[in-house]
């Protein structure tokens, strides 16, 4: 952008005029360009403004576009080129002249762009009037729909939301989408079941539906570059001035640009001054609850390894490679752990070296009291001096507890089976203290990762990733060590959380949705976002009487920050004090009232249609059922449960009465059925 800026000073400036405005032999723009996918290759003159430039490209160059009036006037061809120059010598607003040869190939210097290379420039005249926007259909990106708009000015006629920040800090890129964030497939649509509140795990009879989805991620995406092929571009750009950052969510009310193409992806080349994006960047508070008895964190902390525990011992196996990046590390986290300050804390990610004092347990629970007073927490001894029992991985899963809060009732119980799991989930059995005594069974578990896996655990190209099977059998055993461990041990309400790695919609969670337990969350609840799709890894999954008892809410601060904010790449320009991408997972926040849940708002509207109707979330209402429908009978349940509301009455009633009687209810989706003269209907409702 700076270079771009630099271009508009007077120094700049300094080039040959012609004398001779009306010379002959002039080719229209648009009959280069053509109306199919390549420009007509050959050698040309042509006439038009310059709506941009770009030193910083490769190739640099500038943009020149045909005002309407002087173009060939057939909409289905473009009216502007891209003119490769090494240093431009134009700025924006004259009017050129220009012979050169025209390329489009796979190749520099075009990357399928239509080229206008070996150029010789004259300019007519400076400080014209440039072209109109176009404004472009917001509900396409794809090739069909932009290429005869290639090289022109133009305007997204809708706000657009960012999808993607991995690429800002490398190349100056952001993805930006039309109808929010681009989701996981698997977080809405189920490979197997059609509705997706079904419970089969088996099967890709619904595939087709999830290819579906992921074409439409793709059509309503585009890339906006940052008018330079710079790798590590600096500043980088885009960044909120107080925030120092640009998050996945991010809004833009209105992009300007000209229309660019380049490695693959049609993409959105900034203009300066008034036209420049700009973004609306806003980081979320901690979440809070209502009263509750019980505040439950489950946090995968990204690799927490100290090193030896003396100092020394770096670079770690999986963690920081160094002792001033682990001290960045460990920093974030602890702002984070604090700011949550919870009673009980269940851990994935945390280095697999036993309970002594120099494990990275004993140093995480030092750093947390160290900040919030000494005795704060202590942690739960799961019987492995060194290594976790039954562990065959680097990390495990860990629980931090405050004796305040809570009190261990029994020991730690480890999943013993063998050849399941490569870190066995981890479960403690809790009786809070004063004033609701109560018991609760804590389960943390890690399941495979998506990353690999052969044979059958190979990627099926089923939404899910690779290892699915063997995430299906993880899911299996902890349903089983849950219903033979945990129960047994002394309670009847149990809460698992931890990284299951299985979106929404995925087996595994379907697995355990089949055995009765119920997905606290909903499917816009999200967790984590990988290549540009937000999703959810991290889930509190609880037995039925846990519903009504139990509210759950994500603190995204980690998956939709860039990561370079990251300790191991921000490095001394890491922000201490700041939770945000202390890791790659968000926290999950519960909230455990015994004798019912009291939400601070019961007037607040938080049921919606489901799935979310074209055009985004739709509020439900039972305003639209006509008038004759009379007196109205109204039940929610579980999607896989009994009951757990009934409501009848007139219409008008129950709908002011919804918000108030479904305020307990655990966010989710749920099953609604309605029965009133000449209706009889059954649908799904998503709780927020």
């Amino acid at each position: 952008m700076a270079a771009l800026l630099l271009l508009s000073s007077p120094a700049s400036r300094a080039r040959p005029r012609s004398t001779d405005p009306t010379a002959a032999g002039i080719t229209r723009i648009g009959a280069i360009q053509g109306t199919g996918g390549a420009a007509q290759a050959g050698t040309y003159t042509v006439e038009g403004i310059v709506t941009a430039v770009y030193a910083g490209l490769n190739p640099a160059g500038f943009y020149v576009q045909e005002l309407a009036s002087a173009s060939d006037g057939n909409a289905a061809t473009s009216d502007a080129l891209f003119v490769a120059q090494l240093s431009p010598i134009v700025a924006i607003g004259d009017k050129v002249r220009i012979t050169g040869t025209i390329v489009e190939v796979a190749e520099a210097p075009s990357f399928d762009q239509a080229v206008l290379t070996k150029p010789a420039v004259t300019v007519l005249s400076s400080g014209n009037a440039l072209p109109g926007f176009v404004l472009l259909a917001a509900t396409s990106f794809t090739g069909a729909a932009l290429e005869r708009y290639e090289g022109m000015r133009v305007q997204v006629p809708v706000p657009l939301t960012v999808s993607e920040v991995y690429s800002l800090q490398q190349r100056g890129e952001i993805m930006l989408t039309t109808g929010g964030v681009t989701y996981q497939s698997t977080q809405f649509i189920d490979p197997n079941d059609a509705p997706a509140t079904g419970t089969t795990s088996t099967g890709t009879a619904n595939v087709p539906a999830i290819l579906a989805y992921q074409a439409a991620n793709t059509e309503r995406s585009i890339l906006l570059d940052d008018g330079s092929s710079a790798s590590a571009p600096q500043p980088v750009p885009y960044l909120s001035p107080t925030l120092g950052t640009v998050r996945v969510g991010s809004k833009v009310a209105q992009l300007r640009g000209v229309l660019g193409y380049g490695f693959g992806r049609w993409r959105i080349q900034p203009l300066p001054g008034p036209d420049a994006p700009v973004f609306v960047v806003k980081r979320p508070e901690v979440p809070t609850f209502g009263r509750v008895d019980l505040k439950v964190v489950s946090f995968n902390v990204l690799n927490y390894f100290n090193g030896d525990g003396a100092g020394g011992g770096f670079p770690t196996a999986r963690g920081a490679k160094t002792a001033a990046d682990f001290a960045r590390q460990r920093n974030k986290i602890i702002v984070a752990l604090a700011r949550m300050n919870a009673d009980v804390i269940g851990l994935t990610e945390i280095e697999n070296d036993g309970t002594e004092t120099t494990s990275a347990l004993q140093d995480l629970v030092r750093g947390l009291n160290k900040t919030m007073g000494a005795g704060t927490y202590t942690f739960v001894n799961d019987g492995g001096a060194t290594q976790q029992p039954n562990n065959t991985d680097a990390i495990h899963c860990a629980i931090l507890y405050k004796p305040a809060a809570v009190r261990p009732l029994g020991p730690a119980l480890v999943a013993a089976d063998q050849g399941i799991f490569e870190r066995p989930p981890l479960a403690q059995l809790f009786i809070t203290r004063a004033p609701h005594p109560d018991t609760l069974g804590l389960v943390v578990n890690h399941l495979k990762s998506k990353g690999s896996g052969s044979g059958p655990d190979a990627d099926l190209n089923d939404g899910q990733g690779g290892s699915n099977n063997r995430r299906r059998a993880q899911a299996r055993a902890l349903v089983q060590f849950i219903n033979g461990t945990v129960k047994p041990a002394g309670t009847s309400r149990v809460v698992s959380i931890g990284d299951y790695n299985a979106n929404y919609e995925e087996d595994p969670i379907d697995i355990m949705r089949a055995a009765g337990m119920v997905v606290v969350t909903p499917p816009t609840s999200a967790s984590y976002v990988f290549k540009g799709l937000t999703g959810s890894l991290d889930h509190c999954i609880v037995t039925p009487n846990m519903v009504g008892f139990i509210d759950v809410h994500k603190w995204n601060i980690n998956s939709a920050e860039p990561i370079f904010l990251q300790y191991d790449q921000a490095g001394g320009a890491t922000d201490f004090a700041s939770p945000f991408r202390c890791s790659d997972h968000d926290p999950v926040l519960i909230g455990v009232n015994f004798a019912g849940l009291a939400p601070s708002s019961v007037s607040a509207a938080r049921l919606y249609v489901y799935p979310n109707p074209v055009g985004g979330a739709s509020l439900f209402s039972l305003s639209s059922l006509p008038a004759t429908t009379g007196p109205l009978s109204l039940e929610i349940s579980l999607p896989q449960g009994a009951p757990m509301l009934r409501l009848s009455g007139p219409v008008a009633l129950l709908q002011t009465e919804l918000n108030r009687s479904t305020a307990h209810l655990a966010p989710g989706i749920y099953l609604l059925r309605l029965k009133g003269r000449n209706l009889n209907q059954t649908q799904r409702i998503m709780k927020e």
